[in-house]
């Protein structure tokens, strides 16, 4: 049996130590941004991949919101969890980058093709059935308006509750369960006739 007061006191524990990588981060200590950036990289590429749809475009933000989580460190104040602060910086700069009037970026992959063509053997039935599905289901999620898509990444991407949710987006709980509820209803409409592939 698990003993709540020793769980509680490893998350009061890991609450610590954040709180001393985050004072230190805001000090100038790189090695405690660096243990914030490896802690927090791969939640925030994958918020901001599937609000953009394109990896490279991801990489080039995720590096402009941690420039911006470097530079506020300072003024942060704990009036949240720093996890949703940083998700809410993200947010914010994917919303900045989809309203600027940009040209479309084109990958370069997209136009001399990507390494699988190179490869002189067939891939196993398994993994290019793994990737086929991967594929459909990235496809029908990014086809999702992105508030219904930004609430599904963060509930069954990153693991986030209602509550955390709702501090990121800045709505009520009640309307991240709504939109949670629409957007997999669109999903499941989307995938339906898929089901077989699936």
């Amino acid at each position: 049996m698990i003993d709540a007061r020793k769980m509680k006191a490893q998350e009061s524990h890991s609450d610590l130590d954040e709180r001393e990588l985050i004072a230190g981060a805001a000090r100038g200590d790189r090695a405690a941004f660096k243990t914030i950036y490896k802690r927090y990289n791969e939640r925030i590429f994958n918020l901001i991949y599937y609000w953009l749809g394109d990896r490279l475009a991801a990489e080039d933000v995720l590096q402009i919101v941690f420039m911006k989580v470097y530079r506020g460190l300072p003024e942060f104040r704990f009036e949240a969890t720093f996890s949703t602060w940083i998700y809410r910086i993200a947010l914010n700069e994917c919303q900045n980058q989809t309203s600027r009037a940009r040209t479309k970026y084109v990958p370069l992959d997209a136009i001399l093709g990507g390494g699988d063509e190179l490869d002189p053997g067939p891939a196993p039935d398994d993994q290019h059935a793994m990737k086929e599905r991967q594929q459909i289901l990235t496809q029908a999620l990014m086809e999702l308006p992105p508030r219904l898509r930004t609430v599904i990444v963060l509930k069954y991407q990153e693991g986030l509750s209602y509550s955390e949710i709702a501090a990121v987006v800045q709505c009520a709980p009640g309307t991240v369960a709504s939109r949670l509820s629409r957007g997999l209803m669109q999903l499941e409409k989307q995938l339906r006739p898929l089901r077989r592939l699936l």
